[in-house]
């Protein structure tokens, strides 16, 4: 492998004074010349210093890789035919730092480098804040509390993906070249005293009306460091901290999420999908989010990008993150979670159209805002779609939702309102002129795919594909002429990859295509969608929606597991939060008794897709378990050292003290 000689994984050339290509960073107040003494001095580079700590989350959350490594290869999700990461979901990751690759990466070596960059620049902003005699005193202490907040923030995420790894408490202005590993146990002791200073500096600041870390941040970010703490590492106290020495982890969670719930200023929405609204997508405005990653509207915006890396070319030259990242580079940016979910509705088998015929086409791809691409069979006259064109983003089928997440959630349809606010279980057309326009549907009036949760090869399953004849295409969880799954058992199915080329009913073969197999149209996970048309780019590419990071509903899941561990209500705390989510007028409550499963079932239904799943499994040492249990695709390969990441191979071959920086068990 070549190296460039100024490779900065991790601490090699990592330089507190190299933030010309972080966002929020004013040109202004980084002169050719300065010191960071003076930059820092000033109240505007206080500011774009502090804006460059939050920058670098942009690049795990709402972003496909960041997605892959913390829901994937878990009991809730299937890769799909155009996935990016099969080898990650499916347990076959190496150490290899693949860089560019687009084709197949976890970026694990891209976001070592990014986690501790943006750990550098927490550390400078504690070095310097503190100095800065250009702003307030209270600007200062919120600054501050802030710079604990973010360091403890990427260092939940790195202990979480790699186990015992170095910990950097002191920016670095000179080249280092060896590393140490710290325990985990040590680390969440230093994350756990972060957030203590970060609680105590944000005391008076409550408001995430700025889109900055609170109060109440840093004190949902503690509950959920300590739940992990305890359930991971099982301890019952922090030895390395004397704060938590000799106190009960599970009950200091439980307590803290109950503050939280009792007298922070968050509420419930009445309709969980208000929740997901893109009305209320501004984190800083929802009433049930705590803390999230600010992306804004205006996609053109540099504000919504990412710093360039650290790392240079052979030419100098800073080098980008992948697009895996980046998802649009650097001249624009934003969330990438709608494109992550939905299946291959806007380019399918020719039954729907899509097959170059205008006048029997349903689905069409939009270029333009104002193109008439497509014509009504009943009327002959152009109809314009643009604006309906893409509801449900790009049909990029990189997730599907597992035979278990979809067997779950409907099982909680007739009284829980999350299951209708997060399965999209079908595609509409794209106009009512458009109704009768797919030739084999005759009587197609507004559903042209429905997803139905039954096996097709049942009486019901039977009876309802008759009832779908000439009516729309229906496709079963298992079984029918297009199977989703290839069995209804969870712990061996697995997404077809092809339709049967002849219909039981119709006698044809028009299923006869792979992209109707279950790894390309599948029902999607929708509460990540955007409905707000924008005319710059009709395909629904990106999105401004924040990526909400903690929210209200995990608190009373935090208490709940608390309770279990120590003895409490956690029946009682669980049934509060599914009342919250009852459809009206209906029960939607359980009966005990409350086990650790029953609690990642509830975690399942209510945070699916929001970036926790895979560590939710890995704390409570249910991985290998569930994996087994509900997700075939990973289940083969999986080990017992698959709790660790691998560290990248790049970090291994940049540090000197090869012989004591050694890789996690398994990967060698």
């Amino acid at each position: 492998m070549k190296k460039t000689k100024n490779l900065i994984i991790l601490l090699t050339l990592v330089l507190s004074f190299g933030m010309t290509s972080c966002e929020g960073f004013l040109d202004e107040d980084n002169k050719v010349g300065q010191t960071a003494d003076l930059v820092y001095n000033t109240a505007s580079g206080a500011q774009g210093l502090m804006a460059s700590c939050y920058s670098f989350a942009r690049g795990w959350y709402g972003k496909e890789a960041g997605l892959g490594l913390s829901e994937m290869g878990t009991d809730l999700f299937y890769y799909g035919y155009d996935n990016k990461q099969k080898s990650l979901c499916s347990y076959n990751i190496t150490a290899e730092s693949l860089d560019g690759n687009t084709a197949d990466n976890a970026c694990l070596d891209q976001y070592w480098e990014m986690f501790y960059c943006a750990v550098d620049v927490c550390n400078t902003a504690l070095k310097y804040i503190p100095e800065n005699t250009a702003i307030s005193e209270a600007l200062k202490k919120q600054y501050v509390g802030e710079a604990y907040f973010m360091r403890a923030f990427y260092y939940f995420h790195m202990v979480n993906l790699w186990g015992a790894i170095p910990y950097n408490a002191e920016t670095f202005t000179s080249m280092v070249t060896t590393a140490t590993k710290t325990s985990e146990e040590e680390i969440y002791g230093n994350m756990l005293s972060d957030l203590d200073m970060a609680i105590q500096k944000l005391e008076n600041n409550k408001s995430k009306a700025d889109g900055h870390a609170d109060y109440w941040a840093a004190k949902a970010l503690r509950a959920r460091t300590l739940l992990y703490a305890a359930s991971w590492l099982g301890a019952t106290s922090i030895t390395s901290n004397a704060n938590y020495t000799g106190k009960n982890l599970y009950t200091l969670a439980k307590d803290e999420a109950a503050d939280i719930i009792s007298n922070g200023p968050f509420s419930m929405y009445n309709k969980y999908s208000d929740t997901w609204s893109m009305a209320n997508e501004d984190y800083t405005k929802n009433s049930e989010a705590i803390f999230g990653i600010r992306y804004s509207g205006d996609l053109l915006t540099t504000v919504n990008t990412i710093p360039y890396r650290y790392k240079t070319d052979a030419s100098g030259v800073q080098m980008s993150y992948n697009g895996l990242i980046t998802r649009t580079g650097y001249t624009r940016g934003g969330s990438a979670m709608l494109l992550m979910f939905v299946g291959m509705w806007n380019n399918g088998a020719s039954d729907l159209g899509n097959d170059g015929t205008k006048s029997t086409n349903v689905f069409v791809r939009v270029l333009g805002a104002s193109t008439d691409t497509i014509h009504s069979k009943k009327t002959g006259l152009p109809v314009r779609v643009s604006q309906a064109y893409s509801p449900y983003g790009r049909g990029f089928t990189r997730y599907l939702p597992s035979l278990y997440l979809w067997k779950l959630l409907d099982r909680n349809r007739a009284t829980d309102q999350r299951t209708e606010a997060t399965l999209l279980d079908h595609y509409d057309i794209a106009s009512p002129d458009l109704s009768s326009n797919a030739a084999k549907y005759p009587n197609l009036q507004d559903t042209a795919i429905y997803y139905c949760p039954l096996d097709g090869n049942s009486p019901e399953g039977i009876a309802k594909q008759a009832w779908a004849k000439n009516r729309y295409r229906i496709q079963f969880m298992s079984g029918g002429d297009i199977p989703i799954y290839t069995t209804n058992d969870p712990a061996t199915a697995k997404p077809t990859e092809a339709a049967v080329a002849t219909s039981a009913v119709y006698g044809d073969n028009r299923y006869n295509s792979y992209k109707i197999g279950g790894w390309c149209s599948f029902p999607g996970i929708k509460k990540f969608l955007d409905n707000v048309y924008d005319p710059t780019y009709p395909t629904n590419d990106i999105s401004g929606r924040d990526a909400f990071v903690l929210r209200l509903a995990e608190m009373y899941l935090i208490k709940a597991e608390g309770e279990l561990a120590t003895g409490g209500d956690a029946l009682g705390t669980i049934n509060a939060l599914r009342a919250k989510r009852a459809i009206s007028g209906k029960d939607n409550s359980i009966s005990g008794p409350v086990t650790i499963d029953v609690i990642l079932d509830e975690r399942a239904i209510e945070l699916c897709g929001e970036q926790q799943r895979w560590f939710d499994l890995k704390r409570t040492h249910k991985l290998i378990e569930r994996v087994d249990a509900y997700n075939a695709q990973g289940s083969a390969n999986i080990k017992e050292f698959q709790y660790y990441r691998p560290i990248p191979q790049a970090q291994l071959d940049a540090v000197t003290n090869k012989g004591e920086f050694l890789q996690n068990t398994g990967y060698n």
